[in-house]
C-alpha cells in the first residue's frame, strides 16, 4: 500500500517538474546504477528537493531537511514518509548523522544541500562540511548536482535544469593521516563545491562564483 501511494505522490511530482515547469535532465547516465552514494547539490529554492528527486527517476533520495520543517505535523509525517529526515543546523546532530551512516550502510541515496539552507543570493554558498565527513566516513561515492534556475520558482527566469556530474569517490584517511583529518575533510568538500560550481556555469545558471 505504501509503494502504491509513493508511486501517486511521484507521478504527481514529476507533472509538475517535467509538463509544468518544463525539467530537463542533464548527465543521467552519471548517475550509479546500484550501491550507496551521496547527491551533494546546491540549493536555491523549496523546489530544488522535488527537482533532484524527480531527476533521479530510479531511486528514492533521502534527504536531510532543517529540523525546523517537521514542526508542522502534516509536513513532518510527510517528509518522513518520502523518506526525508531532519537534521538541526548550527551543532552536530548525532541523530542524524547516525540516520544517515545507516540509509547509506542499507545501500540506499543520501540527499544533502551542504550549503545549508537555501539562498536567495544567486551565490553559491560556503559548504558545510558535513557531507564530506559523511563521504568519507562510509567511503560512498558523491554524486556532484546542479540546479538552474530555481532560485525564483515558480516564476521561470530561464529554462530549469538538474544536471548531474561524475560521481567522486572520498579519500581514504589512514591512521598515518589522522592529524589531517579536518584538511582531507576540507578538501574534499572544496572539491566537491568547485565540482558544482562549474556545472552550473557550464549548463546557463547564474554567475555563481
Amino acid at each position: 500500500m505504501k509503494n502504491f501511494f509513493y508511486a501517486i505522490i511521484r507521478f504527481l511530482f514529476n507533472l509538475v517538474t517535467y509538463t509544468w515547469l518544463g525539467m530537463q535532465v542533464v548527465g543521467e547516465g552519471h548517475i550509479p546504477e546500484k550501491g550507496a552514494f551521496i547527491v551533494a547539490s546546491n540549493h536555491a529554492s523549496y523546489f530544488d528537493p522535488p527537482l533532484v528527486g524527480t531527476a533521479m527517476r530510479h531511486h528514492l533520495i533521502h534527504f536531510m531537511a532543517k529540523e525546523e520543517l517537521f514542526h508542522n505535523p502534516f509536513m513532518g509525517w510527510f517528509l518522513r514518509y518520502v523518506g526525508t529526515f531532519p537534521v538541526h543546523r548550527g551543532r552536530v546532530d548525532r541523530k542524524a548523522l547516525i540516520e544517515a551512516l545507516r540509509v547509506l550502510k542499507q545501500g540506499e541515496v543520501l540527499g544533502i544541500f551542504p550549503e545549508g539552507t537555501s539562498r536567495d543570493q544567486g551565490k553559491l554558498g560556503k559548504f558545510h562540511e558535513g557531507m564530506a565527513a559523511i563521504a568519507i566516513r562510509a567511503q560512498v561515492p558523491v554524486l556532484p548536482t546542479a540546479i538552474i534556475n530555481s532560485r525564483h520558482l515558480p516564476h521561470k527566469m530561464g529554462p530549469v535544469r538538474v544536471v548531474f556530474g561524475d560521481p567522486v569517490l572520498p579519500p581514504v584517511i589512514s591512521r598515518q593521516d589522522k592529524e589531517k583529518e579536518r584538511d582531507i575533510i576540507h578538501e574534499f568538500s572544496e572539491d566537491i563545491r568547485s565540482r558544482i560550481l562549474d556545472l552550473i556555469n557550464q549548463h546557463g545558471g547564474e554567475n555563481m562564483s
